[in-house]
């Protein structure tokens, strides 16, 4: 793998991961939908429409499910 497509890879498990363990509540899969296409947009041609649409239902996934992070 491309050390680009390496930090794509990176980049695209970053927005997951951290949407999942955010606790900001409202907004998250529009904010983590917005930096996906940042990330889209400065690395044009490594994803078609159907892989970022199946990335946005991903993200989706990822806001619904309860944090893991750690509370008092």
């Amino acid at each position: 793998m491309s050390d680009k497509k390496e930090r794509f890879q990176q980049a695209l498990e970053l927005i997951i991961d951290g949407l999942s363990l955010s606790e900001t509540g409202a907004g998250r899969v529009q904010a983590g939908r917005y930096i996906l296409t940042l990330l889209v947009s400065d690395n044009p041609g490594l994803l078609d429409a159907e892989k970022i649409k199946a990335i946005q239902s991903i993200i989706a996934m990822a806001d619904e499910q309860e944090s893991p992070a750690f509370r008092l």
